[in-house]
């Protein structure tokens, strides 16, 4: 009978697992800056069709940016709560099942073999329901999580287009874990005034 309920472990409150596109590393210290910082912007002469131009490039951090933007804190903080209502939902689930476990672990013995094995079968369709709840509601979590996801990025690439059009600038690069960047002169981070940004549209937009 053991073997029979031996895949018990599946329902593990570990099954769940959320992907977080940006991860917060913690904030790093802001500079105060009421403009771009437009006049420290990188510019390297480049030839291109034999003649040269100067490409002007800035970089944002992105561990500074998601962990100073107040619409994604509160996105994640939302996110997380769902997570851990069905962190919990899980746990009662699960201990119901290996309450019905338990149970029909001490009246096997005063089962026939046909009456075992329907109880079995049924308990082994319950544990089969569980699994599949468990994989639909973490799903529902993802989808919800990209679709959080695809709404900061829109944010960003709005700000960071509006910023490189006042700014002059060709090329804006993201400095992350990832390493797209390995080292970059603060000069030329505008990561503080990309935030700044952010911010002021959020509060504007919770205000209308």
């Amino acid at each position: 009978m053991d073997n029979v309920f031996k895949a018990i472990s599946i329902v593990a409150l570990g099954g769940v697992i959320l992907l977080f596109a940006l991860q917060n590393r913690g904030p790093r210290s802001q500079e105060a800056a009421d403009e771009p910082k437009t006049a420290a912007i990188l510019q390297k002469d480049v030839q291109m069709n034999g003649e040269i131009i100067g490409l002007r490039v800035a970089y944002v951090r992105m561990d500074s940016l998601v962990a100073n933007y107040e619409h994604h804190k509160e996105l994640k903080k939302q996110l997380e709560q769902k997570y851990k209502s069905l962190e919990a939902d899980m746990a009662r689930r699960t201990k119901i099942f290996e309450e019905n476990y338990r149970e029909l672990e001490k009246e096997a013995k005063n089962l026939s073999p046909r009456e075992l094995q329907a109880a079995e079968a049924d308990l082994m369709n319950k544990q089969q329901e569980l699994i599949r709840y468990r994989d639909a509601r973490a799903q529902e979590l993802l989808a919800e999580e990209a679709k959080l996801n695809a709404i900061i990025k829109k944010d960003l690439d709005e700000v960071v287009d509006q910023l490189a059009k006042e700014a002059g600038l060709d090329l804006v690069l993201t400095y992350d874990a990832a390493g797209t960047i390995l080292y970059g002169k603060a000069d030329f981070d505008i990561t503080d005034e990309v935030v700044k940004r952010l911010n002021q549209r959020y509060t504007s937009g919770k205000q209308k």
